[in-house]
């Protein structure tokens, strides 16, 4: 069911974007223009960190017994929106592994890491235009489209309401600490969370909650406000983020907020005491919300409700947040430091990563 060839083939291409001294990973680093070369390379070397032969080999591992009778897709079409390459590969790689021809049409905010992925994987899948994608909807026996809410919306209502059709929209992760219970690791396993890819992807933290008292969460945020003083001056990520960062920041501290951070933002850090989350436009900037009890965190979560992709834990049994976090939207609760190296096997938006894109049929 699952194709040996293909699988092999992109386990090759997967370790040369994952290595540092991988052609394609000096290729897209040295020549994205969504983030520095330093950030490019952390963030493919952690987001890629189980994406080799034993992370793929597990996937269809798992995959296959829920694949028994399944009419795979002959045809996929794949919609790519965003500039990371870990979501690319996730949309390109489920159907490919399958053995459907994948159609695959790329952002137009990045047209670089679709190409490189689509030319190395070679017979199997190919890049159109939008145009020569949309003319071939009917053809699609499987869909997989990645982007923002409405655009992933509009994607759909292209497609036949037979079709199995996998849409990723927009969400964001979130991180818990136990105020008591943090340590320099725990700091430095935060900073990988929300720093890396520059808080552009799903898997990126635009909050921290500590849970306990205030001066605790201060304290964290002093600590984190340590480690993130060491980083490089970021590319910028347009004007409508940059003007929302820095909207944000003079409002936090024209009320009175604690602010942590460089005058060019680079990165910051605000500290709030309760209420609900609210979110930065990211960039390397977070909010610290102290919580006083677990018992806050169904109410905190309230805006995030189908949002949450992702949460982080230190400190924190899962079993007191496990329920919360997974109606928000929580597919995967790992402790701190992992939010960004999701494995393949991973069920994204808790469906199953290729069982999903198939259909079954009982003959009697």
């Amino acid at each position: 069911m699952i194709n040996s060839e293909r699988l092999h083939r992109l386990i090759d291409v997967l370790e040369s974007i994952r290595s540092p001294n991988g052609p394609l990973h000096e290729q897209l680093c040295t020549q994205t223009t969504q983030m520095s070369e330093t950030t490019m390379s952390h963030g493919l070397q952690v987001a890629l960190r189980h994406w080799d032969r034993p992370g793929l080999e597990r996937l269809c591992a798992e995959e296959t017994p829920h694949l028994t009778g399944a009419i795979v897709p002959r045809v996929a079409g794949v919609v790519l929106g965003g500039v990371l390459p870990p979501s690319h590969i996730q949309a390109i790689a489920y159907p490919f592994l399958l053995g459907a021809s994948v159609v695959v049409k790329a952002p137009a905010s990045d047209a670089l890491f679709p190409k490189l992925f689509v030319e190395s994987l070679g017979d199997g899948v190919v890049l159109v235009d939008r145009a020569e994608w949309d003319d071939a909807t009917d053809t699609y026996d499987a869909v997989v489209a990645v982007g923002s809410d409405e655009s992933v919306r509009a994607v759909r209502e292209t497609i036949p309401v037979d079709r199995p059709v996998l849409t990723f929209g927009h969400r964001t992760a979130i991180a818990l600490v136990d105020g008591m219970d943090w340590t320099a690791e725990t700091v430095a396993s935060l900073h990988t969370d929300v720093t890396s890819f520059d808080q552009l992807g799903c898997l990126s933290p635009r909050e921290i909650w500590s849970v306990g008292s205030f001066e605790q969460a201060h304290a964290l945020c002093v600590a984190l406000a340590e480690g993130f003083s060491g980083l490089a001056e970021r590319r910028s990520l347009g004007l409508p983020i940059e003007a929302a960062i820095r909207t944000q920041r003079e409002l936090s501290v024209l009320h009175g907020g604690s602010v942590f951070g460089p005058s060019d933002l680079s990165w910051g850090i605000g500290l709030v005491d309760g209420g609900c989350w609210a979110g930065t436009p990211g960039g390397r900037h977070v909010i610290v919300r102290r919580l006083s009890s677990l018992d806050q965190v169904a109410a905190a979560l309230a805006p995030l409700q189908g949002h949450v992709s992702a949460a982080s834990l230190n400190g924190i049994e899962r079993r007191h947040v496990s329920e919360p976090l997974i109606r928000a939207g929580a597919s995967r609760i790992v402790d701190v430091g992992h939010l960004q190296d999701a494995p393949p096997h991973w069920p994204h938006d808790g469906r199953r990563p290729l069982a999903a894109l198939c259909r079954w049929c009982e003959i009697e």
